[in-house]
Parts: structure tokens; C-alpha cells; sequence
């Protein structure tokens, strides 16, 4: 990859644009370490001021991470999702270049919490409602674990291969579509299990969303918590 001394575009231009061609192709991945400016600029043929003025605007762009005493690292692809719209975690995904997968943890009928009537209007002799457990990945990267409790009468998801697939696209074969939804959003710390599972560290923040999602005839559908990686997530009302 050479740079163009002769060309009109600046040379930390073409060096910025050689680096982000570098990340894009793979060879400079996600969550690693760049060379430093000294090794760039021998890579490039460019002076040290050069680097620096290419590799600024990465930084501020959060395509690149400046660790004091430990170098410049690509940044880990952070997913955008809006708190304000219904849209589906697979959706959100493809919308972003990114390939949905989900793995089942836990499918079965539970007792459910008072709670759990009060927010899905069930009444109080209710004896089950659906639990269905799973962990969400992105590029094959796991970025949440989500907890999602039906009503009983959607026991037929239990019938549903719900590996890898869109729970919102399931629903729709059945001609039940969300609408709208209400969430409450916290900071937790990630325990052993939930560190394990998302190959986080221990006690790592986690973005707690908490919501109940509606469907287009008034029905509370599902009640919805979910665990997120903080810091694969952007999120914007």
C-alpha cells in the first residue's frame, strides 16, 4: 500500500485512508494494537507529524483507542440502537453489516412473580407464563444475554427452533407484531455466570435494559430483560 507524494489528497489523508482500508481488510482486527508511529512511518514512507495527523481524526472518530503506556488499538465495533423505536436485535444487526446469532440458555413454563402479572395483565390465578432464556451474539461476538417472559398462551414458541433466529420474525408467522414498548435503562456489574457467558471480565459493566413490549391489538406481549456489553453498544433516543 504506497502513498502518492505527486497526489492533491495530503499525505496524512492517504495515510489515515490507508489504515482504515488496513482494518477494514483485516489485517489491523478489532481490539488489537496498531504499530506505533515510528514502525507506520517506515511502513509508509511519511514523517512522524504525518502519522499523528492521520492517526488524530481515527481517534476522534472512535475508530481507533489511545491507551496511555500501552499504544493505539483498533476499537471493538459497537452496535447503535435506538431506545425510542420497536425493531428487532436481529434487524438491528443486519441494518449494521453485522450477522445475528442467538444460542438457547433456558425454554420453559415458570411460576410468575406478581410483577409479571401486574405488567402482562394476567390475572392473579395465572399458574405459568413462558420463560425463554438466550445469549445474543453479533459477528459470532456475544454482546447480551436477554430474558424474555410470554404469557402461557405462547407456549407454541416451545415448538419453534429459536437458535439463531429473529423472535420478532417467529411472532410474525403468527400474525402478532410489536408496536411500541417501555424501557427502563441501568448500569450492573457482570457476576461470575454473566461474565462467563458474554467472555467479559468479572464484575465488567453491563447495560440493563428493562421492557415491556405491546402489540397492535393493546396486548402486553412479552416483558423483556436484557444484559449488554456497555461498551459494544451506542445507544441514542
Amino acid at each position: 500500500m504506497s502513498i502518492d507524494e505527486n497526489s492533491p489528497t495530503p499525505l496524512y489523508r492517504q495515510v489515515e485512508e490507508a489504515i482504515l482500508q488496513l482494518i477494514d481488510n483485516g489485517e489491523y482486527k478489532p481490539g488489537t494494537k496498531i504499530p506505533t508511529e515510528g514502525e507506520l512511518c517506515e511502513r509508509f514512507g511519511v514523517s512522524r507529524v504525518t502519522v499523528r495527523k492521520a492517526l488524530g481524526p481515527l481517534a476522534d472518530k472512535g475508530v481507533l483507542e489511545r491507551r496511555t503506556g500501552k499504544g493505539t488499538f483498533v476499537a471493538e465495533k459497537r452496535l447503535s440502537r435506538s431506545l425510542s423505536t420497536v425493531m428487532s436485535f436481529s434487524d438491528m444487526c443486519r441494518m449494521q453489516g453485522c450477522h445475528p446469532g442467538a444460542r438457547t440458555l433456558r425454554l420453559d413454563l415458570t411460576e410468575p412473580e406478581d410483577d409479571d402479572l401486574k405488567r402482562l395483565r394476567l390475572s392473579d390465578d395465572t399458574e405459568h407464563i413462558l420463560l425463554l432464556q438466550r445469549l445474543r451474539y453479533a459477528d459470532s461476538m456475544p454482546v447480551m444475554i436477554e430474558t424474555t417472559k410470554f404469557p402461557e398462551s405462547f407456549i407454541f414458541l416451545m415448538d419453534e427452533d429459536l437458535d439463531d433466529s429473529s423472535l420478532y420474525e417467529l411472532l410474525a408467522k403468527h400474525d402478532i407484531r410489536m408496536t411500541s414498548s417501555r424501557k427502563m435503562l441501568d448500569i450492573k456489574l457482570a457476576n461470575y455466570k454473566e461474565s462467563k457467558y458474554l467472555k467479559v471480565p468479572d464484575r465488567h459493566p453491563l447495560l440493563r435494559i428493562d421492557s415491556a413490549a405491546e402489540s397492535a391489538d393493546g396486548r402486553f406481549v412479552h416483558l423483556t430483560h436484557q444484559l449488554c456489553v456497555a461498551d459494544r453498544f451506542k445507544l441514542y433516543i
